[in-house]
């Protein structure tokens, strides 16, 4: 008998990677799904991936609402957790995102508990890291830093990331059980969006194809391949040395210029419409006003960021794949797709 995984928002971008590298294991997978309408894009998607569905299997639930939840651990040895929302805009209202993304891990975390779920990794991010107060430049920060929830500078986005994580962590912890959880935190994820369903990494990589920034906000970033991701949350399942660990996955950190230089050089055919300058810090601020989507970007601008990520790459065993992999593979798909 195949081990059997609950997986959490299998039709978003992260999760359907995590199924297909599941899938490819041996594993037997149940899907969790918001709306049962997405069931058949998403196995049609695996399915053109040359991805055998025969084990898997999809139940709608909603991460606001208790119904379903403990049933749908009952058998599985293992649940990931990668289901929270990251819309593309930026809401006025900084708690906005954090009933779905707290209370929605927190229900998880409880089901599987009750199940007895042997091992549990969540999706987390860097951006439970690295935003904060008066930091230098460059700035540095790595597995036990946090972000300051508090600071009115911190987005919804960011604001339900950090709660969230923080929450799993204190859940884990109160029952005796911080081993038996494993956070992945990735930067900017990158990679093959698989499907036309739109995600926020695929937004700004197809406004930036489309010629949409004139110019790039001076932005660095972590960049994490969606492959590294998704392999990093299958390894985490029945690796000891994982358990109780913030691993951060990633490789190297780029501005939104050299992404743009990235994908012109490989794909000329986008090249004009790429922006070749960077936008001072003050257009940026400016424009945020008119677009909600820029507040996200607005306290790193011109900031450096460091982390070291080999820690996770040898407790994992893996060598992370480059960000221009991730660049490329992400802006081919997009055009692949007729997105831009």
């Amino acid at each position: 008998m195949p081990d059997k995984v609950l997986l959490t928002g299998i039709s978003g971008f992260v999760a359907k990677h995590v199924a297909i590298e599941l899938l490819n294991s041996g594993f037997e997978v149940l899907g969790t799904v918001r709306n049962k309408n997405s069931t058949e894009q998403t196995k049609k998607t695996l399915e053109e991936k040359n991805v055998s569905t025969e084990k898997l299997s999809f139940v709608e639930l909603d991460l606001l609402k208790d119904e379903g939840w403990n049933e749908a651990a009952k058998g599985c040895k293992y649940i990931i957790h990668v289901a929270s929302p990251f819309p593309f805009k930026v809401s006025n209202d900084r708690e906005s995102l954090t009933p779905a993304a707290k209370d929605g891990t927190l229900r998880v975390l409880n089901a599987g508990i009750n199940a007895g779920v042997e091992h549990f990794v969540k999706t987390s991010s860097i951006v439970c890291m690295f935003r904060k107060p008066n930091r230098t430049n460059p700035y540095t920060f790595g597995e036990n830093d946090w972000t300051d929830v508090e600071w009115n500078k911190t987005t919804d986005y960011f604001v339900s990331k950090t709660r969230a994580e923080k929450a799993a962590w204190d859940l884990m912890e109160s029952k005796g059980l911080k081993n038996n959880l494993t956070c992945i935190n990735p930067g900017f994820v990158l990679g093959d969006f698989l499907n036309e369903k739109s995600c926020t990494s695929m937004e700004y990589i197809k406004q930036l194809l489309q010629g949409k920034f004139p110019a790039a906000p001076k932005f660095s970033v972590m960049i994490s391949h969606v492959k590294d991701i998704a392999r990093a949350h299958v390894l985490s399942l029945a690796n000891k040395r994982a358990g109780g660990r913030r691993l951060i996955v990633g490789s190297e950190v780029r501005s939104i210029l050299e992404l743009s230089k990235i994908m012109a050089e490989n794909l000329p055919s986008h090249a004009k419409k790429l922006p070749k300058k960077e936008l001072p810090n003050f257009m940026v601020k400016l424009l945020s006003y008119i677009d909600t989507s820029a507040k996200n970007l607005v306290p790193d601008l011109g900031l450096t960021m460091q982390t070291d990520q080999t820690y996770a790459a040898e407790i994992l065993q893996m060598k992370f794949l480059p960000s221009e992999t991730a660049v490329v593979d992400a802006a081919k798909s997009v055009v692949r797709l007729k997105l831009a």
